[in-house]
């Protein structure tokens, strides 16, 4: 590995870029200002969009890179209505970033609460990533069965994956996940998370719950039995990444959402909105 500083991915498009502003000042927050982040997008970043995220990352001391995804590599890949070809960028990444051995994938909708260093530190070993067990509502509780997959706690998250680049690398994952992906188009309905699971998931090295603190988390009590009662408080309790998973009314950025933990997104959402980060912050939401 040639890099050494905590690497952090992280994709959008829209207004989401927005909502990923937010997100990176927390992890600008949380790190010290020693992250390295990477954003994947599509042909044609507004520029006010893509100076927020800079001067987002640069206030905070960090490094930001900007890699644009052609539209041929998502040829044939799903898409469905609640989400963006930007879901998918992140399969790219082993050939995206030769020379970084791990990163830590973060969705748009997460805020980190809490220092990444002992998540960052964390041996995969074998593992082509690390991520935390899913919740299903109770019409979803087939799902991971629909796919081919068994056992308790078998489906995870997609919302914050700790990868394994040189291992996905050398087993070639990303054309296994786009090929997968092409070939059972019409069966995913959650398109990347579910070809992940499919494809990766044997190799996935379940994280405790406090790193992907999800709404199900709170909303469920299948959370309960899934992480035990412990481990489960623990991550309510002091979460590390806040994630606002879920339909629009769980988006903590939405007037009248009532989440758990909303103030952990307006601390970070308000601070875009001041001094010298406004006038960039005006433009991406009149770009979306």
């Amino acid at each position: 590995m040639t890099e050494h500083a905590l690497q952090v991915c992280c994709a959008a498009e829209g207004e989401y870029v927005l909502h990923t502003a937010a997100m990176l000042d927390s992890v600008m927050f949380q790190t010290e200002g020693r992250a390295h982040i990477h954003f994947l997008h599509g042909p044609g970043l507004p520029h006010p969009a893509a100076a927020l995220l800079q001067r987002v990352v640069d206030a905070g001391g960090g490094r930001i890179r900007f890699h644009e995804i052609a539209p041929s590599r998502l040829a044939g890949l799903p898409v469905v209505e609640q989400f963006t070809a930007a879901m998918w960028y992140r399969i790219f990444l082993p050939d995206l970033l030769p020379n970084v051995d791990r990163v830590l994938y973060l969705d748009s909708d997460t805020i980190v609460a809490d220092s990444l260093s002992p998540l960052w530190e964390i041996d995969l070993g074998d593992n082509y990533l690390g991520a935390v067990t899913n919740i299903f509502q109770r019409n979803h509780l087939q799902r991971p069965a629909e796919l081919g997959l068994s056992g308790p706690g078998v489906y995870f998250n997609s919302g914050v994956l700790l990868m394994n680049l040189d291992l996905m690398r050398r087993d070639d994952c990303g054309a296994a996940l786009c090929s997968y992906a092409r070939a059972h188009a019409h069966e995913l309905e959650w398109p990347d998370q579910d070809a992940l699971n499919v494809m990766l998931g044997t190799r996935r090295l379940e994280l405790h719950p406090r790193w992907n603190v999800m709404n199900s988390m709170f909303a469920f009590g299948a959370a309960r039995r899934v992480f035990g009662r412990g481990a489960l408080r623990d991550a309510r309790r002091n979460p590390a990444i806040r994630h606002f998973e879920g339909p629009a009314g769980n988006k903590p950025w939405e007037p009248d959402s009532d989440v758990p933990l909303r103030e952990l997104y307006i601390r970070h959402r308000v601070r875009l909105t001041s001094s010298v980060l406004d006038r960039q912050a005006a433009g991406v939401i009149d770009a979306a």
